[in-house]
């Protein structure tokens, strides 16, 4: 398959309704939570309970993770984290995310407790693996979020057709294959890995 670069976010807002979650909550609120019992996201200051992913899930950001960390060891200056790290997009209303994965500057990773452990803005680069709770909509929004707080780059990976939407600023779409090669461009020079090498290996293969 090759590369459908497509126009974005016009054709996208028909299916981006904001959902109805009760409950307001702040950044503090949501560190003094226990994530193990509690995960979750704040969108646009409403809490929203997210689900524990797959085992196959956290296979594929495993792979990501790998070609990651390759990266950053080849390429100094860069911090990789995994497992929903706190995301602090927007402070008003407070909107907290947390990416399968993501890079960052290392100048900007967060050291910190609860919410000051959070990173402040969107990493310069995240990934997403669709959930079989998740819809695609739902993930586009996220992504157009992230670009929106200014990240570089965000990467959709969907497990079903081993696939993986690209995003980049200000809002355009790249859809790629498995046999299609994810390239970092200006934001991750000379990171190159074929889409269909971020999935486990089926099997058959």
């Amino acid at each position: 398959m090759s590369p459908d670069r497509c126009a974005s976010r016009a054709t996208l807002n028909a299916v981006m309704a904001q959902p109805a979650v009760p409950g307001w909550m702040t950044f503090e609120e949501a560190a003094r939570l226990d994530s193990k019992e509690h995960g979750g996201e704040i969108d646009a200051g409403r809490w929203v309970p997210v689900t524990r992913g797959t085992w196959n899930h956290g296979e594929i950001i495993a792979e990501v993770c790998f070609w990651l960390k390759q990266y950053a060891r080849a390429n100094p200056g860069w911090s990789v984290s995994a497992g929903d790290p706190g995301i602090k997009l927007t402070a008003d209303p407070p909107t907290l995310r947390g990416p399968d994965a993501a890079l960052v500057r290392a100048d900007r990773r967060p050291v910190g407790k609860g919410a000051a452990g959070w990173l402040d803005g969107a990493p310069e680069v995240a990934f997403e693996v669709q959930g079989d709770s998740q819809s695609s909509s739902e993930l586009a929004r996220k992504a157009l979020e992230y670009l929106d707080a200014g990240a570089r780059m965000v990467v959709v990976l969907d497990p079903d057709r081993r696939s993986a939407m690209l995003y980049t600023p200000p809002d355009h779409i790249t859809v790629l294959g498995p046999d299609d090669a994810l390239d970092g461009g200006d934001v991750l020079p000379g990171f190159r890995v074929r889409v269909g090498d971020l999935f486990p290996a089926r099997p058959a293969e």
